[in-house]
This record gives structure tokens, sequence and C-alpha cells, in this order.
């Protein structure tokens, strides 16, 4: 089992020597010369210890003077379970629950790098056992993307290796030669991996939000500008349901078939891409807030297409208006649909339904009903929370447009994102201002 990055700055980070350790405790973590567990720290107070340590004994001192940058290249397409969101960062605001509450039952994740060894090895326990070996590994993402591959040696081949000089001590994880280009790096791959590298199957996933009879999903002690779910106070049986629909969707997936689906992530773009500044104009632009006629004549530039003004009918006017932008669901049975599709369709008829109502409502003869047309617009927009309302704009060449990514971000990172430079980067997102690392146990020396 080994892990991998797709991007060669993300493996640089681990791809250091650290000379004079090469012990490790039980969960695969460096000791120092004690033998305690190091404390791991971000920051300029940060212990050395994104360093590459050595797998096995030493000849002598000089090997230590380098790590080595591995590439790997799959021998056939890797068949993997992806967790979205930011799975691999190991946090205490839930970024794990997914892997530690769902699929692995950990009741405690307070040890150093939150139990990642022993958490790697559950998930490819999981894929050799419950799974059936249907799939190769765990596509996650920390900053960068990730694979937890668990058959190394049975699906890559090493490309080349070339060995890395510790010219520079390491002063926290974006404060090294390395850190800087890394984030350039992964924050280019903010709206995809890019290269058809991974191709998702939009028909078949489990999401924990299509369970309407689930609660406790948003009860929790998260800070963050807006609610954040949580596994932690969702009941075991809920968890468990979950879990089986996660198997069950592993063990039908046939991947000997070449079967083409629709690209809903394309479709879920072209919703954004047409109502995205159309609502972002209603929300902010004083000019049309405050006048009626303004409102209405905005309202009826975006919906003419869909309004036949010699026979008014206010559903079929919403079903031109989601069939413009998401396919009509099957005529026979909604459950034939694919979740995407209908969450795609109950959107897009959401965005639909609410601005054909606000035109309704501020036109005669009731054109008084301005007050409530914002109302349900404002409401659509806080519910929507889309990205591109937060997107930083043109930044030059050498900023970043910066968001909270495990182990670096601010609370108004999250809730502001603007373009930073090098040197301009805050913690405390995440938790602890001195959050922990312990990298040392990742061969992070690889790429796919």
């Amino acid at each position: 089992m080994e892990w991998l990055a797709f991007e060669p700055e993300h493996a640089l980070i681990f791809a250091h020597a650290q000379p004079h350790r090469s012990s490790r405790d039980s969960n695969g973590l460096p000791k120092d010369e004690d033998g305690k567990m190091e404390n791991v720290f971000i920051g300029q107070e940060a212990i050395n210890s994104h360093s590459q340590l050595p797998l096995g004994p030493q000849k002598a001192d000089e090997e230590a003077k380098y790590g080595y940058l591995h590439t790997y290249s799959p021998q056939r397409p890797l068949h993997l379970l992806y967790i979205d969101g930011l799975s691999a960062g190991k946090t205490s605001n839930g970024t794990l629950d997914t892997q530690d509450m769902l699929l692995l039952n950990f009741t405690d994740s307070r040890t150093p790098m939150g139990r990642e060894l022993e958490r790697a090895h559950g998930l490819c326990n999981l894929t050799a056992t419950l799974w059936e070996g249907k799939i190769d590994g765990i596509l996650r993402m920390e900053g960068g993307f990730e694979i937890i591959l668990c058959d190394f040696s049975r699906h890559v081949q090493r490309i080349h290796v070339i060995p890395v000089s510790a010219e520079e001590p390491h002063n926290g994880f974006a404060a090294g030669p390395e850190g800087w280009p890394y984030l350039k790096a992964v924050t280019s791959r903010y709206h995809g991996i890019g290269g058809d590298r991974v191709t998702l199957d939009h028909e078949n996933f489990v999401s924990v939000f299509a369970y309407p009879d689930m609660d406790g999903l948003f009860v929790n002690d998260v800070q963050s500008d807006y609610a954040m779910p949580r596994l932690q106070n969702v009941s075991d049986s809920d968890r468990l349901r979950v879990k089986d629909d996660v198997t069950a969707m592993i063990l039908h997936k046939d991947w000997s078939k070449e079967r083409r689906s629709r690209d809903w992530q394309a479709v879920a773009d072209m919703v954004v891409q047409r109502y995205s500044k159309p609502l972002h104009f209603l929300y902010t632009s004083k000019a049309v807030r405050d006048d009626k006629d303004s409102l209405v004549a905005y309202l009826e530039s975006q919906l003419r297409p869909f309004i036949d003004p010699t026979d008014r009918n206010a559903t079929l006017e919403t079903q031109r208006c989601v069939a413009q932008v998401v396919p009509r669901l099957p005529s026979t049975s909604q459950s034939s649909a694919s979740l995407a599709h209908l969450v795609l369709y109950t959107f897009a008829n959401h965005i639909c339904d609410t601005l054909l109502t606000a035109l309704l409502i501020t036109s005669p003869p009731q054109s008084h009903m301005r007050n409530q047309a914002m109302e349900l617009i404002d409401r659509l927009v806080e519910y929507l929370q889309w990205t591109t309302w937060k997107d930083c704009g043109g930044c030059t060449d050498e900023e970043i447009c910066f968001i909270p990514m495990w182990p670096l971000g601010t609370h108004e990172d999250h809730a502001h994102p603007q373009c930073r430079s090098e040197g301009q980067l805050g913690t405390g997102y995440w938790g602890s201002k001195r959050g922990r690392r312990g990298q040392g146990m990742i061969r992070g020396d690889t790429q796919a």
C-alpha cells in the first residue's frame, strides 16, 4: 500500500531525507531520540517533519543527503472509490467523517495524523473483503489530489526516480522551497484535475444529502461562515444504511462494460453558467432592487424565451425553463433517473420557479409585491451558495485565488477568498492554530 500524488509539487513535500531518524512508532510515525512521538506543527515554530524517512537501515550518513521523487504510471486504468470533499485533510472539522465514522467506524481520531496509517489500511482491507476486490484504491483530496493504492506493485510501473536534495530547512508546510509551487499547482486545479486523468461515473454515487429522513447532519460545532455537515450526530443506523449503499454501488459496478454516461458535471456547469451572473446581479444591484420597473424589465429579459404572452401557464413556463439546461426526467418513473439527474432537475426547477414567481408577483395586477420578490431571490442565492460568487477575479501571475486547504487558511479566506501572494497565508480555519501534520509516515515520493 502506498500514497501517490497527481502533482509532482505535492509529492516533493515528502521527498526529503531526514538524517538520524530511522525509527517509527507502531502507527508509522517518527520518534525522537528518546523514543517519544514528535510534535508536528505548522508555521514558524514547525519542527522539520516533512522529510522522507528511510524505509530501511542505511549504510552510511551520506545516503541521508537526498530524498527521492518517484514517478509512476498505472499499468491499466485504476478502479477507485472517490471520497468527495477535503477528505485527506487531517482536521477536526469533519473532513474525515466519511472514512472514520461511516466506512471504518472509528471512535477516536485524535492521535497524530488522525490515525492516517490505520485509516489507509482499514480502507484497503475493505477493498479486499467487503468490496470483493472491485476497486484498487481510494481517491482523495488534501490540497492536491492523491490516491491510496492498495496493491502498489501490481498496478503501477516505475517511470523514473530522481534524487532531491534538501538545500534549505523546512519551516512549515508552505514555508519551504516546495510550499509555494505546491499551492500554485493545486489551485490551478480548482476546476478539475485536467487531462482526463480521472473519469467520474456520474450515474453512480452515494450522498448523505440524498437521505431526507436523516437527522443530525447539520448539528455540530464546526465554526464557519455557513452551516457545515458532519456525521458525528447522525445515528449509527443511518450511517450503516449509507455504508450499505456504498457497498452495493461498488459491488454492482461492472468495470468491463464501456458505458458512456451523460456528463452531469457539464450539465451542472451549464446551469451555473446561465444563472450565476443574473442571480448575483439581482442580489447585489441596488438599482434593480430599489426600482420595481427595473426589476420587472430584468426578469422579463431573462425569462422571455420561456413565456407565451398569449397563453400564460406557470407550469409550462417552468418546464420550458428547466428543459433549457437539464434534460427531462424519464416519463415512466423518477426512480429510473440517476441521482445526479434528479438533483440537477430539482435545482433547475427551484431556480426557474423562483424567478418566474418573482416576475409574476411584481407584474400587474400584483405589482406591489416587490419586497416579497426580492426575498424569494435572496433566499435562493443564500441557499445555492455557488462558488462562482466567491471567485477572486483576476489574480496576477504570481498570485493564487486562495481558499482554506488543510492545514492553511483563515475564516476570512473561506468567507471572502482573495488573491494572495507567497508569504500572505494564515492558519486557523481548521481548528487549532498549531495543527499537527505528522507526514513522516507517508511515502509521498510518488506521483500518479
